[in-house]
């Protein structure tokens, strides 16, 4: 791909346009955080658990995540940390600090990590990203100054992890398959079964038993009971996402695409300096790969009755294929048109939502802890799967809303000002002279 750059974009643009995907992105996560604050059963899987089933407007949003938003909004995300990285380091680095360097940057993400851990378990977002972040990123310092090149390689190599990770639970899977005739009749007759039987057993009913009511009612109970029922319930899965789920498998997802986002900064990619050939040949290219597996994806499961097992497929073997190039395909879709111009109103918005991305996301969680647990509204499992999305495009208007108005007052975000201050073991200033025009800052 020919990156070559246009004539040289202010560095405010740059800025800017970092800024606005930033926003693009931690409001699309919602799209599908959404579903886990909101949903019982295996609702990022499959639309069957759920109030409202698999019909009408209920698949159509399924078909809209699985086709265009699944696992891009946190990609996006995770792209921008890794920029950040570089962004934060090099210009502590140009301002002469020495060691500090490596002080502030692991204390700053150290923070982070205590932030993911207040979202996990006091907000109760079990799906908190925040955590792996903050613990990805100590890893990442060290590659900071590696060439474009040298952290593309990289991230290929941390990125076929998780796929490896996901086609052996596909084959161990199809072994139970095999196995499960067997299986059943001695569970029917009810004959003594070893422990690797009963496990493989359990496995098999996993992913093959329709969703179980009874568990999706309990499920409700606990959530929408009070908020230490929530508590517990939630607890239990932030404890399995942090201490199995993150070494096994998010880990290498993470660190790959903060390598990738890395290097697509030092490329020019994330700051509009490439040209506008190279934007739209990776448009073309991220989208025509990742949209079209992602088509097959949908089809797949759908000619399958959205049986559990046919969904296996996908979110284990064939998943970043999609994922990774459709993410791509967002970020030149961003850059044209931070680069046209168009709808500059509506960007800058973003910009300032981008700005607050920490406080916006924490918000996010705070909204759906009083919608969602019996600490306030005990909505969990009642809204059909459509009917979260008006809930997602009303936050959306209120953090478009309220993100320009708060930076018109103030330098940072009030969770950016924690963040900072506790990075730096020193109050930061909060309230910006508003007699001179508005600074444009990113602290990754």
């Amino acid at each position: 791909m020919d990156a070559r750059a246009p004539p040289p974009t202010p560095p405010s643009e740059r800025i800017f346009a970092l800024d606005t995907i930033r926003g693009c992105a931690v409001l699309g996560i919602l799209l599908m955080n959404i579903l886990g604050m909101g949903l019982t059963g295996p609702a990022y899987e499959l639309p069957t658990a759920e109030v409202g089933g698999n019909t009408g407007a209920n698949l159509w949003a399924w078909i809209a995540e699985m086709f265009y938003f699944e696992g891009t909004m946190r990609g996006l995300f995770t792209l921008l940390f890794g920029a950040g990285a570089v962004l934060y380091t090099s210009r502590l680095e140009r301002a002469g600090v020495g060691l500090r360097v490596a002080d502030l940057y692991m204390r700053r993400n150290l923070w982070l990590a205590v932030f993911g851990l207040f979202n996990a378990w006091i907000l109760l977002w079990f799906g908190d990203i925040l955590f792996f972040y903050g613990l990805t990123a100590l890893l990442l310092f060290v590659f900071r100054n590696l060439p474009v090149r040298a952290l593309m390689l990289w991230a290929l190599l941390f990125l076929c992890v998780q796929p490896a990770v996901g086609a052996r639970d596909y084959f161990a899977f199809k072994d139970v398959q095999a196995a499960a005739p067997a299986l059943l009749k001695l569970e029917k007759a009810k004959a003594k079964m070893t422990d690797a039987q009963t496990a493989q057993l359990q496995r098999y009913h996993d992913y093959s038993d329709p969703p179980d009511k009874v568990k999706i009612a309990k499920a409700m109970h606990r959530m929408n009971t009070g908020y230490a029922t929530a508590a517990g319930r939630v607890r239990e899965r932030a404890w399995r996402a942090e201490t199995q789920f993150f070494p096994e498998s998010a880990l290498w997802e993470v660190l790959g695409m903060m390598l990738l986002g890395m290097a697509l900064f030092k490329s020019g990619g994330l700051t509009l300096g490439w040209s506008t050939r190279a934007y739209v040949t990776m448009l073309v290219a991220g989208y025509g790969v990742g949209l079209s597996v992602n088509t097959w994806e949908i089809l797949h499961v759908m000619r399958n009755d959205f049986e559990p097992a046919a969904a296996l497929l996908p979110w284990t073997l064939t998943y970043d294929l999609g994922r990774i190039p459709t993410t791509f395909g967002h970020v030149a879709l961003a850059m044209l048109l931070v680069r046209s111009g168009w709808f500059r109103g509506l960007l800058e918005r973003l910009a300032a939502t981008g700005r607050m991305a920490l406080t916006n996301y924490l918000m996010q969680s705070a909204i759906a802890l009083f919608l969602f647990t019996g600490l306030g509204l005990g909505l969990f499992g009642k809204l059909q799967r459509y009917e979260l999305y008006y809930v997602v495009f009303a936050v959306w208007a209120l953090e478009l809303l309220w993100s320009p108005w708060w930076l018109a007052r103030f330098q940072y975000g009030p969770m950016e000002w924690l963040w900072r201050t506790l990075t730096r073991w020193e109050l930061q200033p909060m309230r910006r002279d508003t007699s001179a025009p508005m600074a444009v800052a990113a602290e990754g």
